[in-house]
């Protein structure tokens, strides 16, 4: 076993009290690195700086690098109090150092929540001193924690009644983690699962061909501007980063798989695992109960040696090892209820349910500088402005909810409203004469529709997900004959990359000739049929409640593809700052993390159990981001596109704060066109048509954009979805914003 190094973490964050003084509040933990040449540069502190002149104070530096690792107390760093709680934990393997700094809201206030701290609570005297997060989903809570952590006041914006709707809670299968465990035959120090094996595996999920630019490993470190290898966005690039690939036109960034693969693990120990498995979710209050196995021992972690247990890690498809931790067959719902319920109880956290996001705030006179939110109250079909200083995070999920077959739940989930709401901001800032350089926009790539092959057929019902795990444990395709088909498409059958077997299940339901006979199901009859009900309860659960129950365990399930996931999105840097066609590239004080975000980081197909890391990691850079995080290496030396960016963070807060108080102060309505129209109800025929509306929508992309695609179906689902998009328009201005969700739902769909 190769012997390990430690190293503390700190995160540090400035809080200004009622007193007039400073309180740094800490969060530690120690992380690991293998204990090589190769890895001594990957191992990166992070630091934040804020708009206080510290930035060459040496001896500042040098007493917050002299702070004690291990436990939390009290302490003092030059003339500044430490106020640092009490916390013990497993060392862990390698994830990024990291020391913070931020400016927080001044707050001399009590929480205007419950929950109270003595660090201070949100200041109800100046709300809008906050970040705004649109969506509860996995990436809107690790963006919401993460800045919370560090001082930020967050206040969470959810269409949902309940916290927990949303489209992270609906995921079956699991979420990528790493096993220390699986050695490579004959070479005991060898791990057969590594960062660079996922990133391999992400880019032939995706359907890029060439060579991975860089084929030196790399071990598990904060992915800086150093590492990058493609260019960043700027003024006069395109706003997407990666390359094209030559023989399937795919674009993928393979540095957003680096990212994905060397922050990962670390993110999961930060946010949902823990002390037994290393992590540091008691901080926090969120650990998940994740499934577990027996063990006899060994692995490359002390926590595998001293516990009878350790992670359950299931082999899905199209990965090279079994890395996936899972909650039975709902893990997505394990993991939503352990982190909103997380979320929730932070002190700097509030929920707002029953908030749809009609438009965003842009101060035109300061490049479109983005200052809060319009929110229509589904309850009253009133609308109020929610400004922010520390800007707006679209986190609301992506588009596959316009499908008429879609694995993604009814309701207003997965519209594409944060889409909707980055091209309304790009139109009106087009409109009003902003400078529109650059070959990219603020969208991209959103023909990327990820089908599931699998999602149970059954007609005149609504599609039911079943699961990647199934085939990942030995279920296989068969026809109406009993022919296991999947093979004759591609040598890895079952296993294959889930576009490839999505166009192997919809060809093989055409086959038929006979419209009562359906021609491709799922079968795993095969296995135990305790053993199944005890690994898919949520599943056999499902299909034992119907009129008609099904049984898994006995009975082949018919299957067709659904429109299931965005590839594509809201385009984004590697920190989630949105970028596009405006200025410098970046639309300044906006955010996009998880489904809604394009970081190029599926390409044109996503590897299964992606989405929910992709959530955590992208969703707490962006949570790092808005609070101004600089990293650093081992030697000090500040990395200095971080160093930049944090500099133009606190830039932009004071332009914010500026922008958001002279509206304050002139009562100036943020959208003088649109009536608040508060506490009357929206008209029931408008809502009725947008309903109608929405639903020739859905029929339409599935007819025409769907598994196969032609030039000429295209053509028309374009004219026709730019008609569409008019009627919705029209809609939602003659009823000057009043017309109800509905009418907001589909103005989102048609966008």
């Amino acid at each position: 076993m190769n012997k390990l190094l430690h190293t503390p973490v700190h995160r540090m964050t400035l809080r200004r009290t009622a007193s007039g003084g400073i309180r740094w509040s800490s969060y530690v933990g120690d992380v690991r690195c293998k204990a090589n040449n190769n890895t001594n540069s990957n191992n990166k502190k992070s630091l934040f700086y804020n708009n206080t002149n510290i930035h060459n104070d040496n001896h500042f530096k040098k007493n917050i690098h002299n702070i004690g690792r291990g436990s939390f107390g009290n302490a003092l760093v030059g003339n500044h109090n430490i106020d640092i709680a009490s916390h013990h934990h497993h060392r862990q393997p390698s994830q990024s150092h990291g020391r913070s700094l931020s400016t927080a809201a001044s707050s001399s206030t009590t929480s205007t929540r419950k929950h109270s701290s003595t660090g201070g609570g949100r200041n109800t005297d100046a709300p809008h001193e906050r970040l705004l997060v649109l969506g509860s989903g996995v990436a809107g809570c690790a963006t919401a924690l993460t800045a919370a952590r560090h001082g930020i006041p967050v206040t969470v914006l959810h269409a949902g009644s309940d916290r927990e709707d949303c489209n992270s809670y609906w995921a079956q299968g699991g979420v990528i983690y790493r096993n220390y465990r699986l050695k490579e035959s004959g070479r005991e120090s060898q791990l057969v699962d590594t960062p660079l094996s996922l990133v391999n595996d992400i880019r032939i999920a995706s359907g890029y061909t060439p060579p991975l630019q860089r084929t030196s490993p790399l071990e598990e470190c904060t992915y800086s501007s150093d590492l990058f290898q493609n260019p960043q966005p700027g003024p006069g690039s395109s706003s997407k980063m990666g390359r094209t690939c030559p023989a399937s036109g795919v674009n993928w960034n393979e540095d957003a798989a680096w990212k994905l693969a060397l922050e990962g693990p670390g993110r999961i120990r930060q946010l949902l695992l823990g002390s037994e498995d290393g992590g540091l979710g008691e901080s926090h209050g969120c650990v998940v109960p994740f499934d577990r196995t027996a063990t006899n021992g060994g692995g490359d972690r002390e926590e595998d040696e001293q516990n009878d247990t350790v992670l359950s890690l299931c082999l899905e498809a199209s990965h090279s090892a079994p890395r996936i931790v899972h909650h039975a067959d709902c893990t997505g719902k394990a993991i939503t209820m352990s982190i909103t319920r997380a979320a929730a109880e932070h002190p700097l956290i509030e929920f707002v349910g029953g908030a749809v996001v009609t438009d965003l705030i842009a101060d035109e006179e300061d490049e479109g500088l983005t200052i809060g939110a319009r929110v229509l109250d589904k309850r009253t079909n009133g609308t109020n402005d929610y400004y922010a200083v520390h800007g707006v995070v679209l986190a609301s999920g992506g588009l596959a909810g316009i499908y008429q077959h879609s694995t993604n739940p009814l309701g207003f989930n997965a519209l594409g409203s944060s889409i909707g709401l980055a091209l309304r901001l790009e139109d009106r800032l087009s409109s009003s004469g902003h400078d529109n350089r650059g070959n990219g926009g603020i969208v991209s790539d959103l023909e990327y529709v990820q089908f599931h092959p699998t999602s149970l057929y059954l007609p005149n019902e609504a599609r039911f997900l079943l699961t990647e795990a199934l085939r990942g444990e030995g279920a296989v395709l068969r026809d109406s004959d009993g022919r296991a088909f999947a093979k004759d498409y591609h040598p890895n059958g079952e296993l294959a990359p889930r576009d490839i077997v999505a166009r192997a299940v919809f060809c093989e339901s055409q086959k038929s000739s006979d419209d009562e006979q359906h021609n491709a199901y799922l079968d795993i009859t095969h296995r135990d049929a305790t053993w199944l009900k005890d690994r898919f309860p949520s599943i056999h659960a499902h299909l034992m409640s119907r009129d008609v129950p099904m049984d898994f365990t006995k009975d082949r399930l018919p299957v067709t593809p659904a429109a299931h996931y965005t590839c594509g999105g809201v385009t984004t840097d590697m920190d989630g700052r949105v970028v596009g066609n405006v200025g410098d590239g970046l639309y300044r004080n906006l955010y996009a993390a998880g489904e809604a975000a394009r970081t190029g980081l599926h390409g044109g197909n996503r590897l299964a159990s992606t989405s929910l890391l992709e959530g955590l990691v992208f969703g707490a850079s962006v949570g790092e981001m808005a609070a101004g995080v600089v990293t650093s290496d081992e030697g000090g030396n500040v990395d200095d596109a971080k160093m930049e960016a944090s500099e133009g963070v606190v830039e932009t807060m004071h332009r914010a704060r500026h922008a958001i108080e002279q509206r304050l102060v002139m009562g100036q309505d943020s959208m003088s066109s649109r009536g608040s129209n508060n506490g009357r109800s929206g008209d029931d025929k408008t809502s009725r048509e947008a309903v109608a509306i929405l639903a020739h929508l859905k029929s339409l992309m599935w007819d025409n954009v769907g598994v196969v695609r032609t030039p000429s179906k295209l053509a028309m689902a374009t004219s026709e979805l730019t008609a569409i998009r008019d009627e919705a328009e029209r809609l939602w201005e003659d009823s000057n914003g009043g017309a109800g969700w509905e009418a907001a739902a589909l103005r989102d769909a048609a966008h």
